[in-house]
């Protein structure tokens, strides 16, 4: 069965985060706030890939001109 979800340790290590820069993310730039199922977060894959979609070039690491943005 393919993943659906992502845990925190998870998605820190695949967006290559901490988790203070995740705090700011979802606080000031829209990032999917994660779900609870007991004592646990997780974040739905489907909903983290949408908001890389349509995240900024300078948070994805390209621009136009090929130079990454800071």
């Amino acid at each position: 069965m393919k993943q659906l979800l992502f845990s925190k340790a998870e998605l820190l290590d695949e967006l290559g985060v901490a988790e203070n820069t995740l705090r700011t993310l979802i606080d000031q730039r829209g990032f999917p706030r994660p779900r609870k199922m007991g004592a646990k977060l997780f974040w739905l894959i489907a909903e983290v890939a949408d908001w890389l979609q349509s995240c900024p070039a300078a948070w994805c690491g390209s621009s136009e001109d090929g130079v990454n943005s800071v």
